[in-house]
């Protein structure tokens, strides 16, 4: 049982929540169904993310959270004031109920794991849920309900404030891409090569869309760890209606790009639970990894992969011939594509001049 105060019991003296973040993009996107689903229950009560550098600028754009606190890369956490607050523990490491519990931070709640049971006032079983089998939403959904009752299923949101989105307009009008109907593309993964689609794929697809759409651009996103693979595609098709941000923009600028274009293609990435956050139609091409567990948060975005009796393996680097990727063709994903062009009622106005 929490030490102190007990939320679900007592309500009316509860004064902030404090959500502990998650460091992966990811991750970080799919959480936020939690936070909606909070904001929705109780929309006076201020919502407060500690969040560590990697993922902050992912709290901040969401219209749950009151504010962000950013820590880590020598900014500690600070100790609250008051003690009518209860802090979601969402990450499973030890490092972060360690960090809560020596920061003072009172009504720790988090799943056991990693042997933190002791620094946490409540703990919910970890294995239990795991042995569900469910979406990785609801294991934030769980932890928020242990202690603040059911919430409402909602989606993962993103509001882009005015100066961000006049960033990304601004990026569409330098590359003179305004009038075009865009195809962002993310073919890296931070996780590892296991769940990229081949980059011969990539090119093979990009090619084939630019010859068959002349009114279409493509923009590659990338971070800094996977921005060799939009390099080398960069360098094999030399036009001026492809264009990469090259890693070098920020996550949050990005999103703000992202958001301009009209569709998405991409591995399991963090750029795919974005899209699926900004509402986008697209496809997402799953090989190593189970898109019952992981897969995007929207309708709007279709999965495509080939099933192959050694998927899901959850492996960074296959150590074998890579099947589950190599057998899902370009052929495949380009007709599912353009159908999905086809249909798209904002597509309805280009439809002349593309085809």
């Amino acid at each position: 049982m929490l030490s102190g105060l007990e939320i679900h019991d007592d309500r009316e003296r509860m004064t902030k929540i404090y959500i502990y973040g998650v460091n992966w993009i990811g991750d970080a996107i799919i959480s936020l169904s939690a936070l909606e689903g909070i904001r929705q229950k109780f929309p006076e009560i201020p919502i407060i993310v500690l969040s560590p550098p990697r993922t902050s600028q992912i709290y901040e754009l969401s219209p749950a959270a009151t504010s962000v606190i950013t820590f880590g890369d020598g900014k500690p956490l600070k100790t609250p004031r008051g003690s009518s607050s209860v802090v979601l523990c969402f990450p499973l490491s030890f490092r972060s109920a360690w960090n809560l519990w020596r920061s003072g931070f009172k009504n720790r709640v988090g799943f056991a794991s990693e042997g933190r049971s002791l620094l946490l006032n409540r703990i919910l079983d970890y294995k239990k849920w795991k042995n569900k089998h469910l979406h990785q939403s609801t294991y934030y959904r769980e932890l928020a309900e242990a202690v603040l009752g059911p919430i409402p299923v909602e989606p993962a949101r993103l509001r882009i404030p005015p100066d961000l989105l006049n960033k990304g307009q601004q990026f569409l009008l330098n590359n003179h891409f305004r009038d075009h109907f865009c195809i962002a593309i993310n073919p890296g993964a931070y996780f590892g090569s296991a769940k990229m689609w081949p980059i011969r794929f990539y090119k093979t697809l990009i090619g084939k869309i630019l010859e068959e759409f002349p009114n279409t651009a493509i923009i590659l996103f990338s971070g800094e760890k996977d921005r060799h693979v939009t390099r080398e595609i960069s360098e094999a098709i030399r036009s001026p209606k492809l264009v990469s941000t090259d890693g070098s923009i920020p996550l949050n600028e990005s999103i703000a790009i992202l958001s301009q274009c009209h569709y998405l293609v991409s591995n399991d990435s963090g750029m795919m639970h974005i899209g699926a956050a900004l509402k986008m139609k697209g496809v997402a091409l799953f090989g190593p990894t189970d898109s019952f567990a992981t897969g995007p948060m929207s309708k709007e975005i279709c999965v495509l992969s080939h099933q192959v009796s050694c998927s899901p393996c959850f492996l960074r680097e296959c150590p074998i011939d890579h099947r589950c990727m190599e057998f899902l063709t370009p052929e495949k994903v380009f007709l599912k594509i353009k159908d999905d062009m086809m249909e798209q009622k904002r597509f309805v106005g280009f439809r002349e001049r593309f085809l």
